[in-house]
C-alpha cells in the first residue's frame, strides 16, 4: 500500500525490508520478523522475533545541496524541458520527493499547461535506529548476519523508495550489542538486542507544483536596441 509523503515513505520502505527477514528452529523453518515502530506498547503481544524501527535526526545535507534553480516536467511532445529560456538554472523533473513517481506525474499533469515546476529541493539525511530482539543466541546471529549481509550491508547500501521511484544511499553508522533482562519474565531470562543506526538520503521539496503555460506569442515593438531573445530572456524568464 503506498505512503505517499516525506518520512511516511522512508519509514514504509524500511519497514518492509525488515519485514522479509526471518530466522529458522527445529520448530520453524522459516519464524517471520515482526516489525513496530518504536518498542511495542504493553497492549500489544509481541512475538520474539522482533524489530523496531525509531526516527532518530533529520539533518540538513548542506554537501548536497545545489545552487539556487527550478525544476521543471512537462509531457508534451516536442516540448522542451526544462525551457530553453531558463535552461541555465533549471533541471528536468522526473518525480517528486517522497510522494510521486514519473506514472504519477503524468496521472497529475492534466494535460491544460505546458510544464509543471517546483522550487529546489532541500537534501536531508534521515537517520534511523533499527534494533532487533531475540530469545536465543541463535536466532540473534542469525538476524545479525541477515542484517549485515542482505538490508544494511557496509558497501553500496541502497533502498529503494515506491513511493517516487528513487533508489537512495542507506548507509550503516553504527552496529553495537545492547542485551538487557527481561523484566517481563521476572528478569530471569535473557534478551538478546542489537541495535543498528542508519543514515538514508532524502530531499523535502521547498513549493509544490505550480502549472505554467508556454508563450506562443510576443506582442508589441522592440527599439533598435533590442532583439527578440533578450526580451524572451529577460521579461519572460520567471513565471509566465
Amino acid at each position: 500500500m503506498p505512503n505517499p509523503g516525506f518520512t511516511l515513505a522512508e519509514d514504509a520502505a524500511l519497514k518492509q525490508r525488515l519485514a522479509s527477514l526471518y530466522v529458522s528452529d527445529d520448530r520453524d523453518m522459516q519464524r517471520p520478523l515482526q516489525v513496530f515502530f518504536r518498542y511495542p506498547e504493553a497492549e500489544t503481544e509481541k512475538h520474539y522475533p522482533f524489530a523496531t524501527i525509531e526516527l532518530l535526526d533529520i539533518a540538513y545535507a548542506r554537501d548536497r545541496q545545489e545552487s539556487e534553480r527550478r525544476y521543471y516536467y512537462t509531457n508534451v511532445a516536442g516540448a522542451s524541458a526544462p525551457p530553453l529560456y531558463v535552461s541555465n538554472n533549471s533541471s528536468s523533473l522526473t518525480y517528486f520527493p517522497s510522494e510521486m513517481n514519473a506514472a504519477d506525474m503524468q496521472e497529475y499533469w492534466s494535460g491544460d499547461e505546458t510544464y509543471l515546476y517546483t522550487d529546489q529541493l532541500v537534501p536531508v539525511n534521515l537517520m534511523y535506529q533499527v534494533s532487533t530482539y531475540c530469545r536465543s543466541q541463535r536466532h540473534d546471529r542469525e538476524l545479525t548476519a541477515a542484517l549485515l549481509r542482505y538490508v544494511f550491508p557496509f558497501r553500496r547500501g541502497f533502498i529503494e523508495i515506491p513511493e517516487d521511484g528513487t533508489i537512495r544511499r542507506c548507509d550503516i553508522l553504527d552496529w553495537r550489542s545492547a542485551d538487557l533482562l527481561d523484566q517481563e519474565s521476572g528478569y530471569k531470562k535473557r534478551i538478546f538486542r542489537k541495535v543498528v543506526t542508519v543514515q538514508i538520503n532524502a530531499e523535502i521539496p521547498q513549493s509544490d507544483l505550480v502549472s505554467v503555460k508556454r508563450v506562443l506569442s510576443v506582442n508589441g515593438s522592440l527599439g533598435d536596441n533590442y532583439s527578440v531573445s533578450d526580451v524572451l530572456s529577460t521579461s519572460f524568464s520567471e513565471d509566465f
